[in-house]
């Protein structure tokens, strides 16, 4: 078996399979979900090569790149993303008090959160693959987002704070970008990092039809044990958990669409209410978890 078949995490080379999900969105294949018989690593088996997998993206659904607003789910996405965006820069701002600094945004899509961290007085660049979103970032913001292949030119050292919201689950060498982020975070730097919770509530209620699986182009399904595991083996250490509170009213109307059920906006309000309720006292069973790392001294 070569590497690359090999746990990012535990370096074991047995997977068993848990089912198999359809892109949704763009090709309509099927993609197999496997964990890591020895640490419990989910992953999407054998996806698209990366040279290979940009077409994946190429949809006016894909919102994170293409800022569509044509469907109800759509407008419910800028919806919550612009109540999470003064919600994140709380958060920041709580961290870091009344300093300002420099943020690097990784994978920042069409340049919202960074233009809004850079209007409360922060330095802001951004990485982002999408051609489209880096051109439309620096035409509706002059915002500077770079290439991933570009990425070697950041000065070392150089950044307060470093972002990635629902991106590493996309990368397909994350331990690669968790070394990059240690090499570009200041001693005293946090990183902040989010993703979608494979052991949340609602992603047992979907199965199959979760809508954060996101095949091909989600790659890895972490949970709290996991990404705190890779975060901690790769010389961060977690400082504090946060739930992304909106995210599960978002997943359930894009599973019940996934679902091919009726009302499926009521449905997954409904759903959203009753597993925000339920969760109140689980925090490992968000949607999705905010994770802050600073880095080991």
């Amino acid at each position: 078996m070569t590497e690359e078949k090999k746990c990012i995490l535990c370096g074991a080379e047995d997977f068993e399979p848990l089912f198999s999900c359809e892109d949704f969105l763009l090709s309509h294949e099927e993609f197999k979900i496997v964990r890591c018989k020895n640490c419990g690593l989910i992953k999407t088996d054998s996806p698209p090569p990366e040279k290979a997998i940009g077409r994946y993206y190429l949809s006016e659904d894909y919102i994170s790149h293409s800022d569509s607003k044509k469907g109800i789910t759509e407008q419910a996405y800028h919806f919550a993303r612009n109540i999470m965006l003064r919600r994140k820069w709380r958060l920041i701002s709580h961290l870091f008090g009344q300093k300002k600094g420099y943020l690097l945004d990784i994978g920042s899509g069409t340049g919202y959160f960074p233009a809004f961290m850079q209007k409360k007085g922060w330095a802001v660049r951004g990485i982002e693959i999408s051609e489209q979103a880096r051109n439309f970032s620096a035409s509706k913001f002059g915002i500077d987002v770079i290439s991933p292949v570009d990425s070697g030119s950041l000065s070392p050292g150089s950044y307060d704070c470093i972002t990635l919201w629902h991106v590493l689950e996309h990368f397909n060498d994350p331990v690669y970008w968790l070394e990059e982020i240690k090499n570009l975070l200041k001693d005293d730097g946090f990183c902040i990092i989010a993703v979608p919770n494979a052991s949340s509530s609602d992603a047992k209620w979907f199965g199959q039809y979760w809508a954060a699986y996101d095949v091909p182009r989600h790659l890895w399904h972490y949970t709290p044990h996991s990404l705190t595991a890779i975060a901690t083996l790769n010389g961060f250490t977690l400082i504090k958990k946060k739930n992304m509170p909106l995210d599960v009213f978002y997943i359930s109307i894009l599973s019940y669409k996934h679902k091919k059920s009726t009302l499926p906006v009521i449905k997954g309000l409904i759903t959203g209410v009753f597993l925000s309720f339920k969760n109140l006292l689980k925090r490992d069973c968000g949607s999705s978890v905010i994770y802050i790392l600073k880095k080991t001294s």
